[in-house]
This record gives C-alpha cells, structure tokens and sequence, in this order.
C-alpha cells in the first residue's frame, strides 16, 4: 500500500477502502479496512446494489452484504488480505475518492 494510506490508518486511525469487482453488474462493491482500537486491522468487503448508490436513495442493514475478510495483528498484513479480496493494496484510498458509502 502507498505511505499515505498506511500512514492514515496508523496515524489517524481512518478508513481506508478501494472498489472491487461485485458479485452481480446489479451491485457495486468495495474491500475497506477498518483500524480497530486494539491496534489490530479488520478488512471486510461491501455490496450494495447500484440503485441506491447511483440514485442516492438512503439504504440500511439488511441492504448491504458485508463479507468479513480477516483481522491481521500488523499494519504489514493488511496487503495480503487486501489481495485475497481481489484488490491489488495501491488503489486503497480515501473512501470519498472511490464514493465508499459509509
């Protein structure tokens, strides 16, 4: 991953996700990481069909599909997993660079 996202999620303590290819071309999807409070890094995968997202239509729980991926101990981690869940760890960003919706 870049120094700047790696720095967000240790420094800031920030989200950082990239969008992936969905299940279904109804379906928009990310792999986001999460920095958790005990240090350690939750990656988890989203999906959300399009219509709310391109129509900006609130949506709740029960429309979204989330996938855990794995927990990793250390920030040098994170790549592997983020790479399992189809996403190379260079196009982890900001989520308002990929319009993450949460």
């Amino acid at each position: 991953m870049r120094i700047e996202i790696e720095n967000r999620l240790v420094m800031t303590k920030a989200v950082v996700s990239a969008r992936r290819g969905a299940s279904s071309i109804d379906r928009y999807s990310w792999v986001w990481v999460a920095p958790l409070r005990d240090g350690t890094f939750k990656i988890s995968t989203l999906e959300i069909p399009k219509h709310f997202v391109d129509n900006d239509v609130c949506f709740f729980e029960e429309d979204i599909e989330r996938i855990h991926v794995g927990t990793v101990a250390d920030i040098s981690e994170v790549d592997e997993v983020v790479r399992m869940s189809g996403v190379d760890p260079d196009d982890l960003d900001v989520p308002w660079r990929n319009d993450f919706p949460l």
